[in-house]
C-alpha cells in the first residue's frame, strides 16, 4: 500500500548540474526499501532530501496524504541514523536516547518507560548510565537506532548505518535492524553501497545511477531479471555478449526479447561438460580459489568467459574444457 512518494524529483547544487533528475519513487507502510547504487549516484542525496535535510529543485515529496516538501526538518517526526551515529559524546546512553522525548516535553515517568522498552527491543538493556566512549561500535549503533525509534516516527532512515562496523558485526547489525523494523513494522528507507547488506533485508530496492531510479522491485526479481546492463554488473554478472552470439551458443531467444541488444549469465550457471558433449571450449587462463568453489577465466572463440565451478577435482590452467549453457539461465538485456 502506497504511505508516500517522490514525484519529479530534481536536486542541484549549483543549478546547472542535476544531482537527482526527474526521480519518482513510492514508499509502502510498514516496508524496508534500501536505496542502493554506486559511489556518487545519488542515494544519499535522496535520503536527504527525504529528511528536509536538503531543498528540491523541482518536484514534491508526500508521506500519508500530506505535503512534506517544504516542512523543516525539525517538523517531520522522522527518525534518523547516520554512518557516524552522531551520539552526544557527553550524555549516557539513557540520555542519549531519552533526547528525542524530551524535546516533545514528555513527563520523566513516560520517558523513563519508554526508554527502557525501546533498550530491550536494541539488545541494550542495563547500559543506561555508560557514556559512548564505553561502548563498542554495535553498541552505539544499537543505541542511534534505539534513539531513533524512541520517538516513534513515521519514517526511519538509515544511511549506511553498518559501514564503521567489522564483517562480522555487520552481519548480525542487519539481521537485528530488520527484527526491529518487522516488529515494529516501521516504514524504513536504507542506504547502502553493499548489494548483500541490501538484498538480506530489503522488501524494496531501488538501484539508482546517475541520479536515476534504474529499476524498483524485490531483490529476488532484480537478481533474476535486471532491467539493463548496469544494474547486472552491480548485482554479479560478469558474461556479457552480443545478442548474436546467442544463437552460436544454442540458446532460444524469448519472443519479448526479439530486439535485446545483449545477453549475460552468471559465473555460477555456466556448467563445465565433457568435452564431447558440447561445441563450446574454453582454453583456462586464470583459476582462482573461493573456498567452496573455483573461479576460471576461460579464453573462448566468444571472448573471454567467467565461470565458477564447485568440482572437486581443480581445471588446471592451460587446460581445455567445455562450456554448456540452458536458455533459461541467460538474462537478455534491451540496453
Amino acid at each position: 500500500m502506497q504511505y508516500g512518494a517522490l514525484s519529479h524529483i530534481d536536486v542541484s547544487y549549483d543549478k546547472k548540474h542535476l544531482i537527482l533528475q526527474d526521480l519518482n519513487l513510492e514508499l509502502h507502510k510498514g516496508e524496508l526499501l534500501s536505496l542502493l547504487g554506486p559511489s556518487g549516484c545519488g542515494k544519499t542525496t535522496t535520503l536527504r532530501v527525504i529528511a528536509g535535510l536538503i531543498e528540491t529543485t523541482a518536484g514534491t515529496f508526500t508521506l500519508d496524504g500530506v505535503d512534506m516538501t517544504h516542512i523543516p526538518v525539525h517538523k517531520r517526526d522522522f527518525g534518523l541514523v547516520f554512518q557516524s551515529y552522531a551520539l552526544f559524546p557527553h550524555l549516557t546512553v539513557f540520555d542519549n536516547i531519552a533526547f528525542g522525548l524530551r524535546q516533545r516535553k514528555l513527563d520523566t515517568a513516560s520517558i523513563s518507560k519508554q526508554v527502557k522498552t525501546m533498550m530491550d527491543i536494541c539488545g541494550i538493556a542495563g547500559y543506561e548510565e555508560r557514556f559512548p566512549k564505553q561502548l563498542s561500535g554495535g553498541q552505539r549503533q544499537r543505541v542511534a537506532l534505539a534513539r531513533a525509534l524512541v520517538i516513534e516516527p513515521k519514517l526511519l532512515l538509515l544511511d549506511e548505518p553498518l559501514s564503521n562496523l567489522d564483517a562480522q558485526l555487520r552481519v548480525q547489525m542487519r539481521s537485528t535492524i530488520k527484527r526491529i523494523q518487522q516488529e515494529l513494522g516501521i516504514t524504513t528507507v536504507f542506504v547502502t553501497h553493499d548489494q548483500e547488506e541490501c538484498f538480506s533485508i530489503s522488501d524494496r530496492v531501488a538501484i539508482m545511477d546517475k541520479g536515476r531510479i534504474e529499476q524498483c522491485d524485490s531483490p529476488q526479481v532484480i537478481y533474476a531479471n535486471p532491467a539493463c546492463e548496469m544494474i547486472a554488473r552491480f548485482v554479479g554478472f560478469k558474461n556479457f555478449f552480443p545478442i548474436e552470439t546467442a544463437q552460436k551458443m544454442g540458446l532460444t531467444i524469448p519472443k519479448e526479447k526479439s530486439n535485446a541488444k545483449l545477453w549475460c549469465i552468471r559465473p555460477e550457471k555456466i556448467e563445465m561438460v565433457d568435452t564431447k558433449q558440447s561445441a563450446i571450449h574454453g582454453t583456462v587462463e586464470v583459476r582462482t580459489y573461493l573456498g567452496e568453489s573455483y573461479q576460471y577465466e576461460l579464453k573462448t572463440d566468444l571472448g573471454t568467459v567467467t565461470v565458477t565451478s564447485t568440482h572437486q577435482i581443480p581445471k588446471e590452467v592451460g587446460e581445455t574444457v567445455a562450456l554448456h549453457i540452458e536458455s533459461e539461465q541467460a538474462v537478455f538485456l534491451d540496453r
